[in-house]
């Protein structure tokens, strides 16, 4: 399963650039840039060298929300919430939608999403006093869809092994791994706990 790093540069233990190449080199799949609060130019700007740090280790990356940035830097991938797609999602950049629901991952895969992201699975500190939506349609998702599904909210190495056996092909953790002293440790104890999974059933 795929491990993804989202960043928050305001959680970060140290400024986001370092903390990413720790990541990077700890062996997380990709990197997602998710700053919904930059202006356009600086976004372009930490955009760059994000992709860039990525690039180094082979590490994937992924812009959040504008797809301008995507195609002016030519990174591979966008990650856009489900209310922001166009009817027909083109196949470049690949478009990775986040959804809330069952309906809306089916739609989003129907209209040409290269992966959906469900969440937030769990309680999660980035979201205070939002409801845990739970696996269950991670699950139903990842049995009928031939698309990758992620999951996503309060994802940690205590948790992931639910995650994994969820059938889930990714998992997203924001403040798991921007916050981490020591992101290789966070990065190899989720590896170890999904070596395991726990089977996840959905109604």
């Amino acid at each position: 399963m795929d491990i993804i790093a989202v960043t928050d540069r305001k959680r970060c233990a140290r400024p986001i650039l370092e903390q990413a190449r720790l990541i990077c080199s700890a062996g997380a799949d990709m990197i997602v840039m998710r700053e919904k609060d930059l202006p356009y130019a600086e976004s372009l700007d930490l955009a760059g060298s994000l992709a860039e740090i990525c690039g180094g280790f082979g590490t994937g990356f992924c812009v959040d929300g504008d797809p301008r940035i995507a195609e002016e830097l030519g990174i591979e991938a966008v990650w856009m919430p489900f209310r922001s797609v166009p009817d027909e999602i083109p196949a470049a950049p690949r478009t990775i939608v986040s959804v809330h629901s069952y309906d809306e991952g089916i739609k989003a895969s129907e209209m040409g999403a290269y992966a959906v992201v469900y969440g937030n699975v769990f309680e999660t500190t980035c979201k205070p006093g939002k409801a845990a939506m739970g696996l269950g349609t991670v699950a139903r998702l990842a049995s009928e869809l031939e698309i990758p599904v992620w999951a996503i909210g309060g994802i940690g190495p205590g948790n992931i092994r639910a995650v994994s056996g969820s059938g889930a092909s990714g998992a997203c953790l924001m403040s798991g791994l921007m916050a981490a002293e020591d992101p290789e440790r966070i990065v190899s104890e989720c590896r170890k706990a999904c070596q395991h999974p726990e089977p996840i059933q959905y109604s």
